[in-house]
């Protein structure tokens, strides 16, 4: 089981809030453990694409990544 750091509060809007629940399968997931997935998501993508290197623009960077 994985070591749990201690909670952090965060803001997210009205859309974030429908997107993260709309994830949640029914209310069967709750939203942190949703948001937990959201994360560990993100790590493995970026594990897998190399991020650019920190003398690269914010518009090549994101370029760079397919977005």
């Amino acid at each position: 089981m994985s070591d749990y750091a201690l909670p952090v509060s965060v803001s997210i809007t009205h859309e974030q809030l429908a997107w993260l629940d709309a994830r949640r399968r029914h209310g069967s997931l709750s939203r942190s453990a949703a948001l937990r997935q959201v994360l560990d998501a993100v790590i493995n993508r970026e594990a897998l694409v190399p991020l650019p290197d920190r003398g690269s623009t914010p518009s090549a960077a994101v370029a760079g990544q397919g977005w």
